[in-house]
């Protein structure tokens, strides 16, 4: 068997520590989504590397989300406070994530909130002030970001396909940088009017 079977290489192993670490980031205070990393990885190293990357990043929002789950039990007021001086999070995402965290379907809460841009720090904060164990809530937590990290990998990717014949990486790689730009921008220019 080959070395490189055996010991995966190294810029596929850091792209895949970098997406864990961005979605721990994310699930706490940080406020740029990890599918930006998870796309750039799709379309630089490919869908493989791009659904592992997604699978740490699921596990490192289950872990980041951990912190914001305790915080929302030990001191729902002051995680309250914290979440809503993270940028573009809204007392509306706030009371909507929270309000979903309270009925049984909260799973079904967490999967809608992901597609409709509520925060999975949100969530977390909510699971804790609802008392939702830890281990319940963490388990379903991966599932739930896996399944859209992988999407957005996915359809990245099958977009960037037939793109390879036409543009190199690096136009391809500009290409992505501006579609997230006009995501934020439009996002920004929302949030500040």
């Amino acid at each position: 068997m080959s070395a490189a079977r055996t010991h995966p290489p190294a810029l596929p192993l850091a792209a895949i520590l970098a997406a864990f670490a961005w979605s721990f980031a994310e699930a706490t205070v940080f406020f740029i989504v990890a599918d930006v990393l998870l796309t750039f990885i799709a379309v630089a190293m490919g869908l493989r590397v791009a659904l592992l990357a997604s699978l740490a990043a699921a596990i490192g929002a289950a872990c980041g989300g951990m912190i914001m789950w305790r915080y929302g039990l030990s001191d729902p007021a002051a995680a309250s406070r914290l979440l809503a001086a993270v940028p573009f999070v809204s007392s509306g995402m706030i009371a909507s994530g929270t309000a979903g965290m309270a009925g049984a379907d909260w799973p079904l809460a967490m999967l809608r909130g992901s597609i409709t841009g509520i925060p999975y720090k949100v969530y977390a904060v909510a699971a804790g002030k609802e008392g939702l164990t830890a281990l319940l809530f963490f388990s379903v937590t991966i599932p739930v970001r896996l399944l859209r990290f992988a999407v957005a990998s996915s359809l990245v990717a099958a977009i960037d396909a037939p793109l390879r014949r036409r543009f190199d990486l690096r136009r391809r790689l500009m290409l992505l940088a501006t579609f997230w730009l006009l995501f934020y921008g439009e996002f920004a220019w929302r949030w500040f009017s």
